[in-house]
Formats: C-alpha cells, structure tokens, sequence
C-alpha cells in the first residue's frame, strides 16, 4: 500500500519573515558608508604619499644630473628650484638646470661677490642644459637654510651651483645645503596635528654628493 506524499514537505509559520526593515537596510548602508570613508581617505593619502617620493626621486636625479654635467663639461652648473605662481590661484613646481657660458674663474668671483655683498643672483651668461622639469600638482619644493633647519618655513625660491670638480655652492650655507620636497595637503599626523608629508635631500657642498634623509627635524610650510 503506497504512503500518499504531502503536497508541502515544508510548511513556514505565519510569525517568519524573509528580508529586512528598513532600520536594518539603513544600520548596513551606515556601516558601509563609514567603511569606504575610511578606505578612501586611506588611499588618498597613500596616493599623495607615493606622488611625494615619486617626486622626490625625480628631484635627486636632476641633481645628480647637474652635478655630473658640471664635471663633465668642465663648467659651473645651476639647479634652480622652485614653486611659480602662474595667476593668483594656481602654483607650478619644478627645476631647471642651466649651463654657465663664461669662464670658471669669473663664475667663481661673481658668486664670491654675491656672498660679500648679499645682493640677488643675476642669472646672466647662462644657457639651458634641461628642458623645465614639472613636477606633480601634489608636492613643492623650496630651501631652509642648514641655520634655520627647524624654526624656518621653506623659501618658494633657491639657485644650487654645482662646481667643475663636483662640490656645490649655495648661499647661505657652509657645510650642507637642505633641500624640501613637500605636500601641498596636510594630513593628520602625531595625534590631530595636521602636517605636510615632508622629504628632505642634504646635499653635501664640499662633494656634492646627494642624500635622502628623515624628515627631522621638521618644518611645518
């Protein structure tokens, strides 16, 4: 005798439900909301992280560049740095290289003379050795003299010379010539304080020689 086979071989009480209320749905997409403010604000910083020591980098080759065109080409060499404002809302940061065209000797007295007397270089007798190297909309970069390195914002402005036998000269300086590759964004760090991400290349005068250091002590632009 067959056993008749129930028409439901599962039944759901009237008190069960499938899907959500809208507080529900509302506490999820809350969570989420708060989850990609978290990843996005993450990847933000990572991103301006990452364009800071791509810039940076860009920056020690082109001084290493000058460097070794000054002895290759038996010439003074100059690294101008800095940021131009190109209208009243808008800043461009890069370096220029440029080759002096007179004799070492009388380069050699006018920066001499420029140091006596303190006054403004004047960039004559020379001629690009680069095209302008632009760099990212994130960073800038400028100079604190090795006596201001921690009380002193950075310069908008610096000229860097690189002699025929490889050491620099710079202006105020006497041993190290600093210079600051920074964000233009400031990030919480340390706490709530909000800073710039900061890089700072030491370059050596007496050799020339380029080198990456800890951001300290730092200086807030």
């Amino acid at each position: 005798m067959r056993t008749a086979v129930p028409k439901k071989a599962f039944s759901v009480s009237s008190g069960s439900r499938f899907g959500f209320t809208l507080f529900e749905l509302l506490a999820v997409l809350t969570v989420i909301s708060i989850g990609l403010m978290i990843i996005v604000g993450a990847y933000g910083s990572w991103g301006t992280t990452h364009a800071l020591t791509g810039a940076t980098r860009i920056v020690e080759t082109g001084l290493q560049q000058a460097r070794s065109l000054a002895m290759t080409k038996n010439a003074y060499v100059a690294f101008e740095y800095g940021n131009i404002e190109t209208n009243t809302i808008k800043s461009v940061t890069g370096f220029q290289l440029f080759l002096c065209t007179n004799d070492n000797a009388e380069v050699a007295e006018e920066l001499s003379r420029w140091t006596a007397e303190q006054t403004a270089l004047d960039m004559q007798h020379v001629m690009p050795a680069a095209p302008y190297q632009r760099l990212t909309g994130h960073v800038r970069i400028g100079n604190v003299p090795e006596n201001g390195l921690g009380t002193e914002s950075p310069s908008e402005h610096a000229v860097l010379f690189f002699r025929p036998d490889g050491s620099a000269w710079s202006w105020e300086d006497r041993q190290a010539h600093y210079l600051y590759v920074y964000t233009k964004e400031r990030f919480a760090r340390r706490g709530s304080n909000a800073e710039p991400l900061l890089r700072i290349l030491r370059i050596d005068l007496a050799t020339g020689f380029i080198s990456l250091i800890k951001p300290d002590p730092e200086v807030t632009p």
